[in-house]
């Protein structure tokens, strides 16, 4: 139980310590609307770790369950206030820009705030969930609950704000004009247009296979659209593959892979390896038998006596399967051809775990 709750004391100061600037526009919000954990917000640096390491249980549940559900938080940038969301609302989501110079704007973002249930904050207007957000923590299984609904969080500095800001990846908005989203909301916190004026202090990925070294990217740009793209991955999962997250981590604990890069071209080429789950490993056992003949089945003497369990790993074994060290699901590289985008071919790609 110690265990526990330490593990979920130091969870909310680490996620306290890296929000990026639209997920503190998304707590205050939160704050705001739900009249949670107001005192928290309040304080910061040690005097916000005291205060996390005092919180009773049911309290500390409640802050994590609420920075877990931040994304369900949409911030619209900028829109601080009813003209800017008229305009907002014209521009990106009416598709009708032309029409700003005749409309009035203020009377649009009322209309716009009547329909969507949503306060400003700041420079923003952070519509709410309309449903209550679901409790993902109950005070037991946050060592289950892998935070994937990001990929990078990095610490950039500026010479107007030395001590630096974070910004979480993806950014939807990467690729796009005037819509702030995370990236952009970060530059204007920094008071800078361009990254490239912007110095990395930290790094920090969602995957602990990964990790991001300050000097590994001589281009901060570089850094950011490979994030980004890692945090495509997560999202999509494979276009919905079945257990995607537990075979592309086994695929990098497989490849050795602690680079961004070389986890990319994984993500591209997770047909090249074959993953079996281990609580499909009877199943295996099964379906290689049936493969050799319905002999062992059609056998009265032979019925249960059989552990496929055990044969399923000595097969998956012998075909050159190897278990994660999770014990998840074992996996092995199969003959297709492995297509390097981002990366050179290594003489000797692959491991023994």
């Amino acid at each position: 139980m110690m265990e526990n709750k330490s593990l979920e004391r130091q969870w909310l100061i680490d996620r306290l310590e890296t929000l990026s600037v639209k997920e503190q526009t998304q707590l205050a919000a939160a704050i705001i609307s739900r009249g949670q954990l107001k005192a928290l917000s309040e304080k910061a640096g040690e005097e916000r770790e005291l205060a996390v390491r005092k919180m009773d249980p049911n309290t500390a549940k409640e802050a994590v369950n609420l920075l877990l559900a931040l994304p369900d938080y949409e911030v619209i940038c900028p829109a601080g206030s009813y003209e800017q969301l008229g305009e907002y609302y014209l521009r990106y989501e009416a598709s009708q820009p032309d029409l700003i110079p005749y409309a009035n704007l203020e009377q649009i973002g009322w209309n716009y705030e009547d329909s969507h249930l949503g306060i400003f904050v700041g420079y923003c207007f952070v519509v709410l969930p309309r449903q209550e957000p679901r409790q993902f923590y109950d005070g037991t299984n946050l060592d289950q609950l892998l935070d994937a609904d990001w990929s990078l969080r990095l610490k950039l500095a500026s010479p107007a704000v030395p001590e630096g800001v974070w910004l979480c990846l993806p950014d939807s908005t990467i690729d796009e004009e005037g819509r702030m989203d995370e990236i952009r909301l970060a530059l204007r916190e920094l008071k800078v247009q361009t990254v490239q004026e912007c110095r990395l202090l930290d790094a920090r990925c969602s995957l602990p296979e990964l990790s991001v070294g300050l000097d590994e990217y001589q281009d901060l740009t570089d850094l950011i659209y490979d994030g980004n793209d890692l945090g495509y991955v997560l999202q999509e999962q494979g276009q919905g593959e079945p257990r995607f997250l537990e075979k592309f981590r086994s695929a990098l604990e497989y490849e050795q892979c602690h680079d961004l890069k070389l986890a990319l071209d994984i993500a591209s080429n997770l047909n090249c390896y074959d993953y079996c789950p281990a609580s499909d490993v009877e199943r295996f056992g099964e379906e290689v038998l049936q493969k050799q003949g319905e002999t062992v089945f059609r056998d009265p003497v032979l019925q249960g006596g059989i552990d496929l369990k055990a044969y399923g790993e000595a097969q998956l074994e012998q075909q050159g399967y190897l278990l994660n060290t999770a014990e998840t699901g074992y996996i092995r590289r199969n003959g297709q051809e492995f297509c390097h985008e981002r990366t050179e071919p290594q003489p000797e790609f692959g491991m023994t775990m």
